[in-house]
């Protein structure tokens, strides 16, 4: 039989292990921070692999209705703001790596990573701000705007105190809210109250499939994960369309490329870091983490070694 036990204490479930009363933990059950002590403990095996097709993306939703973020230079400043490598190091312990755009580096047959980059310049980012016609106020602050991290990860939430502070380094005075999930739904995808939001979107191993609708026009409010900060393109829409009813491989694959450039420029979306989630088993647990989506198949050759 299979029992499921629920540990709403991520760190309860490193202490489950070593003590035999779980086999096995996905999706990062495991906090990243005791990863290194549980990898030495015998018995115990961390898989990195099972996650490829299905890799998550720590991006920086953006409410175009906000006329300072409408400015494609506000945009770009807020991209140099953000040091990426610090991200990787700091807040995912190296279990991750950083973004160039709304496509992974693990997708090759998508992946372009020929496109604008915006390494982390604090100096260039208060020059495109000066540029935007936003100048530091009394107390240097250019303006304030309202940033909501997504609830369901912890790295979400520590991003979005990491991103307040990298704000404020150019002049931006963000206000973290912290709401539950639910009420984080409603705020960004129904009621779009909110400046910036930190998501955690999904790369599904094709850009059709949760991806193009970060950046498409015209998805209805209410729908989560899509489009909803107002941002409207029609160069962008129209290649949407037009890779979503191109049959041919290598004609359907240079659309998504070019795509992957043209959000570069553009940033409607700003894309800071892709990571895959970590799984913690028994060594007596055998077929894990066999197949790119190994997480969420189904496990039918899995077994327990007695």
């Amino acid at each position: 039989e299979i029992v499921f036990r629920v540990l709403p204490d991520r760190a309860a479930a490193a202490g489950a292990l070593e003590a035999g009363e779980i086999q096995l933990a996905a999706f990062s059950q495991v906090p990243l921070t005791d990863l290194d002590r549980i990898s030495k403990v015998p018995g115990i095996e961390v898989y990195s692999r099972g996650y490829e097709a299905l890799t998550y993306q720590l991006a920086v939703e953006i409410n175009h209705r906000r006329a300072e973020l409408a400015n494609v230079k506000v945009r770009q400043a807020i991209a140099h703001a953000i040091d990426r490598d610090f991200v990787v190091r700091t807040i995912f312990l190296g279990y991750a790596e950083t973004a160039t755009g709304i496509v992974p580096k693990n997708a090759p047959e998508f992946y372009n990573g020929d496109v604008p980059a915006y390494p982390f310049d604090v100096d260039k980012a208060n020059a495109l701000l000066d540029e935007a016609g936003y100048p530091r106020k009394d107390g240097g602050t250019r303006f304030r705007l309202r940033l909501l991290p997504a609830p369901y990860f912890t790295e979400t939430r520590q991003f979005g105190d990491y991103l307040r502070q990298a704000l404020a380094a150019v002049g931006i005075d963000a206000t973290v809210v912290n709401n539950d999930a639910a009420a984080h739904q409603k705020a960004v995808y129904t009621d779009h109250e909110f400046d910036l939001a930190v998501a955690p979107t999904v790369f599904r191993g094709d850009p059709a499939i949760s991806t193009t609708i970060l950046v498409r026009s015209g998805t209805p409010a209410g729908v989560p994960f899509s489009n909803q900060g107002g941002y409207e393109n029609a160069v962008i829409d129209a290649l949407i369309d037009k890779a979503g009813e191109t049959v041919d491989t290598t004609e359907r694959t240079e659309l998504y490329r070019k795509l992957q450039v043209l959000v570069a420029q553009d940033l409607p979306i700003i894309n800071v870091a892709d990571w895959g989630f970590i799984t913690v088993a028994s060594s007596r647990v055998k077929n894990v983490s066999n197949n790119p989506r190994w997480a969420v198949s189904n496990w039918a050759d899995t077994e327990l070694e007695s």
